[in-house]
Order: structure tokens, then sequence, then C-alpha cells
């Protein structure tokens, strides 16, 4: 569980605080600025300045300069303790750190203030979502949407639950709940890249043609998103569509040609689709070059010589793929059958 919200954690950083009514408030009226010299020369000039400190801690994030932008935040706590989004910043840093008391801790702090804050109530739920306490979650999720339903993010964070609980328990109902929360949260916010691609996902499962659809709309927000290239790449390859699987792979290797995943699969359908071995060769030793520990392309380079005839490569594949990992079944077989 903690694995499947973790991403979610960390879209928490990227928020600058809650929009609700708060008392004191010196985080307004700033500029964003992005420029890490302006923001320490400036700082340094002013290091009692809070809006200014704030706004750093901000820029941190964006830059996704984590450490640094607690110890802004902190520096602050120390001068005023009242600020409620600064508290929720920090709040959510802690999460990001897996430092569950730390965040709960001021969470609580801003709902004892402002029992109307949703980004509060929001992020209790993704604590709680995190502890796999999904009723507890779920409660604070639906106390956010009473407060403002025409939100986004409650809405997301309830169809990862929902979805999570079909994986475990096989719920049908939970599955239904899962994608009308995702399909909400799409209704909320057309831009929620990441609900789309869980609608792809969820639709691929079904073999439903629709998943397409929805991974082609993450593209239009996010058209360098190999997360999304990948699963639709992967929705081609396992109905048959290998051109379109290779489209789809290609893309990724503009986008980042280090990523070792899609070149093991344009490597397996050359070898077990196209019987291209010379091809599938190609595509696994461009696995291993930049992941030499990733014995199932090993594996399969010794399959793709021992089809083409050359047994002494073969083995020589087989031996270094249970090397890395002596327990991979797989290869000791393919490697016995050739002794």
């Amino acid at each position: 569980m903690r694995n499947l919200f973790y991403f979610l954690v960390l879209t928490l950083l990227s928020s600058c605080g809650s929009g609700n009514k708060v008392d004191n408030d010196t985080t307004k009226d700033t500029v964003i600025v992005d420029s890490m010299v302006w923001f320490e020369n400036n700082v340094k000039l002013a290091p009692k300045n809070l809006p200014l400190l704030f706004e750093r801690a901000k820029f941190y994030l964006r830059k996704t300069m984590v450490d640094e932008a607690q110890a802004d935040l902190e520096s602050y706590m120390k001068m005023d303790s009242s600020n409620l989004h600064v508290h929720k910043l920090y709040g959510d840093i802690m999460m990001s750190k897996l430092n569950l008391e730390q965040s709960k801790f001021h969470y609580d702090y801003i709902l004892e203030r402002d029992t109307l804050n949703i980004d509060a109530y929001n992020g209790m739920g993704k604590l709680y979502a995190v502890l796999d306490n999904n009723a507890a979650a779920l409660v604070y999720l639906n106390k956010s949407l009473l407060i403002n339903p025409y939100q986004t993010e409650p809405y997301f964070m309830k169809g990862m639950i929902y979805r999570s609980d079909f994986v475990r328990y096989g719920r049908q109902e939970s599955w239904e709940l899962a994608l009308t929360s995702f399909q909400t949260a799409i209704e909320q916010d057309p831009n929620n890249y990441s609900a789309y691609v869980q609608l792809g996902v969820m639709y691929d499962q079904l073999g439903d043609s629709t998943a397409v659809d929805y991974y082609n709309s993450a593209l239009e927000i996010h058209p360098e998103s190999m997360e999304a290239w990948y699963n639709k790449g992967m929705f081609y390859q396992n109905r048959g569509r290998i051109d379109e699987a290779f489209e789809c792979y290609r893309t990724i290797h503009q986008i980042d040609s280090t990523w070792t995943e899609p070149y093991y699969n344009e490597g397996y359908l050359h070898l077990l689709v196209t019987e291209q071995f010379d091809s599938a060769i190609y595509y696994f030793e461009k696995s291993v070059q930049y992941d030499p520990e990733y014995y199932q392309a090993y594996n399969n380079l010794g399959l793709a010589y021992e089809k083409k005839g050359d047994l002494s490569n073969a083995r020589f594949y087989y031996t270094k793929s249970i090397e890395i990992n002596p327990d991979f079944k797989l290869a000791k077989d393919n490697l016995n059958r050739l002794q």
C-alpha cells in the first residue's frame, strides 16, 4: 500500500497552501520567482522577511530540493508559528519523507484552528491512506468534499483507495467506485493527467480499447510522459498490434534513450513474434547496456542466440543471467538443456 500511495504523497509538494482565509497570513501578495541567485541574495539581505522565506521554500520544492525547503519552513516557524499555510507545506514535506507522526501533528494543528481547511483534510486523507487505514482516509476526504465538492484531488485519492481495495479483496463494487471517482476527478479538472492514466490502466485490464483514448488524453496534457507512452505500447503489445507497440516504444527512446524496459519489450517481440533474431539481440543488448543487472534480458539474449544456432553465445548469456540471479530457474533450465 505504501508503494501505491507514495507518488500521491509527492504531489503534495507542489501545493502552495490553502485557499481558505487564514489570520496573520504573511504568504500572500508575493511574486513567484524562479532564480536561485535572486532568492539567495534577497534572503541574505532580509533573513527575517517571512513572505520571502516562504516563497523560497516553495521555489526549493519546485526544484525538488526538499531538505532546503524544510529548513526554510523551520526557520519561518521559529519566527512565527501561527501561519497555517506554512504548517500545511511542512506537513506535506514530512509526509513525503514518511514521517507520518510529524505530518499528522501539523495537519491537526491546522484543523484545530480552521475546521474548514480542505487542504489539511486532503492531507489527512493521504496520510491515512499511506497508513493503510482506508476507512479513516475516506472520512477525511469526504469531509473535504462536503466543504467544497468541486475539487479534483480528493476524488482522485478516493479512486486510488477503491482501486487498491479491489486489488486486495476483489470487490466489484470497489472497482466501480474507483472508475466513478477517477471520472469525477476529470470532470472537476479536465487536465488531471493522473486520473486519465489510472482510467487507462483500468480499462486496459478490462480489455477495453477505451484505454487508448485515456492514454491519449494523458499525452495531450503531458506529451512526453513515458508512463503513458509505455502503457499505451503495452496495450498494443498484449493485443498483437506490434507495429503500434513499436511506435510507442520508439517515441520513448526519443524522450529518454536510457530506459531499459521498452528495449526489452522490443527485443521480446522480435524474439517471439517476428522471429527477427538479430533485431532481438540488438534490443536486448540495449537493455543490458543501460542496466547491466537485467538478468531477464541476458536470458533472452541466450534464447536469441540459441535460435540462431550460436550455442556458444547462448551458453554464455544463460550463464551470465544465472550469475546475476542464481535463483532464476528459467535461465538454469535453458542452460541445462544445452549441456
